[in-house]
């Protein structure tokens, strides 16, 4: 539904404007042939972006609408500016302009959401679903308010001026040439027909990252739309009503009625956008995050003991274990039987995409960075994005995990918290983070407070380091 939202708020903000806005200068003839280029629009979108794919021509296919869609847009807007100095050849234009901008938003508006349906499928099966009903019901109730707004902006955008309306007009369409040049100097650049520049690419990184703040500028425009109308409205005065026939009292009743409705028509709209948009960008589409690990020390032995008793009720159990050099290294464990006692114990990390963990659902275990969803019984298992294996014991009870594993594991994981480490040349104790010079050494980083130590460290490493084993690297495999 959000996407929906996204693609097409300013389809139905701008048409509902361009309406209230030519109607008095063009004839009621510019609804029809405003509605009319808007479901071309939609039609030609929809095809071109299938043709393209087909075509492998996507790229360019959206870099032409793009730039169509700016010329259009600016144009529309050099012929708002010219409205009351237009003569009858002029009018004609400015009625062609605003037929191309509505066909051109409209285009891309359709491309746009059908790339998005593309690239993040409706269902992760082929099989009538949950998610899949819940995703046709989002898009049937966003295709539904997108549909509603064209003639509530037309209506609520009445009682507003015509120099406040433009002014509105102007603002929907800079924002959106604005965005549009950035996906067309996007495009021109991965196209290879145009040099790829610091400064063009951080426009095109810049207008990217506030682009999921554009709807909130089409909501807050509705707003004052909205406002307007409604401090506008007909009002009855009590006093003029001894003076006034049933029937035209009548009549101006049936007026502020239906006024009233469309006042508050217009606010259950905003609040009702406001609130998907709001739900989504601080809700929904924030990224699973991993509930927070019981970080353990070994005992005098080097050994980290855990009762089978405290995990094997069948849900996803994480620790973390601090390094000598201030790594935090992650690892969980899971009961893989629904009726034995069969513990996988694994890193909290994939070989395949990094650090950023797993978490539970249901009877499976999902690999937060790349969504892929893993069946319980294959957790301990290697390959694909199975979480790593740590090799441990079962003894007494006990999963028993050592020091020494666990240590292997730490080139897996990026995260560093502050620590005390030593000098290994000059046994002087400094924090890890601060310390003036580190330097890493099969697998691990050592510290040291002076460059004279460093030095001599790396003259001589083994003399310092001792034999301690290497550590594991995620690039080199499961080991």
């Amino acid at each position: 539904m959000v996407n929906f939202i996204h693609a097409f708020i300013s389809l139905s903000l701008i048409t509902g404007m361009l309406i209230a806005k030519c109607a008095p200068g063009y004839g009621k003839k510019i609804f029809r042939s405003l509605i009319i280029s808007l479901a071309a629009g939609l039609i030609f979108g929809a095809s071109a972006y299938f043709v393209s794919i087909r075509q492998e021509a996507v790229t360019s296919t959206r870099t032409f609408l793009y730039a169509a869609g700016i010329a259009a847009a600016a144009l529309n807007s050099g012929m708002l500016l010219l409205h009351k100095k237009q003569g009858r050849a002029l009018s004609a234009i400015g009625q062609g302009t605003a037929v191309s901008f509505t066909a051109a938003l409209s285009s891309l508006a359709a491309f746009s959401f059908f790339s998005f349906i593309t690239e993040h499928a409706l269902s992760a099966s082929t099989v009538l679903n949950t998610d899949l009903i819940l995703n046709i019901s989002g898009i049937l109730a966003g295709a539904f308010i997108i549909a509603f707004l064209i003639p509530l902006t037309n209506r609520i955008s009445s009682k507003n001026s015509a120099a406040f309306l433009l002014i509105f007009l102007l603002c929907a369409s800079g924002l959106l040439i604005v965005k549009w040049s950035a996906e067309v100097l996007l495009g021109l650049m991965r196209l290879e027909m145009i040099e790829v520049t610091s400064l063009r690419l951080s426009f095109v990184a810049k207008t990217a990252k506030y682009a999921y703040a554009f709807p909130y500028i089409y909501v807050f425009i509705l707003s004052i739309l909205s406002f307007v109308f409604f401090s506008r409205r007909m009002a009855l005065v009590s006093h003029c009503l001894p003076d006034m026939k049933k029937a035209e009292r009548r009549k101006i009743s049936s007026t502020i009625l239906l006024e009233m409705r469309w006042a508050k028509s217009a606010l259950a709209s905003v609040l009702i956008v406001f609130s998907v948009l709001l739900y989504h960008d601080l809700y929904a589409s924030r990224p699973p995050k991993i509930s927070n690990p019981l970080n353990i020390k070994p005992d005098a032995d080097g050994l980290i003991k855990i009762k089978i008793e405290d995990v094997k009720d069948g849900r996803l159990h994480r620790y973390s274990y601090i390094t000598d050099d201030g790594h935090v290294v992650r690892f969980f464990m899971l009961n893989r039987s629904k009726t034995q006692d069969r513990i996988g114990v694994v890193y909290d990390a994939c070989m395949l995409c990094g650090d950023m963990g797993y978490i539970q659902e249901k009877n499976e275990v999902i690999c937060i960075a790349c969504n892929v969803r893993i069946f319980v019984p294959s957790i301990g298992k290697a390959g694909g994005c199975n979480p790593i294996p740590l090799a441990h014991k079962v003894e007494g009870g006990y999963i028993v995990v050592s020091e020494e594993e666990l240590d292997k594991g730490a080139k897996y994981f990026s995260e560093v918290v502050s620590i005390k480490v030593k000098d290994p040349v000059t046994g002087k104790e400094l924090n890890n983070l601060k310390a003036p010079h580190r330097y890493e050494y099969n697998g691990r980083i050592y510290f040291f407070e002076s460059a004279e130590s460093w030095e001599k460290f790396k003259a001589s490493p083994e003399t310092y380091a001792g034999n301690r084993q290497a550590r594991y690297f995620r690039v080199q495999g499961y080991q």
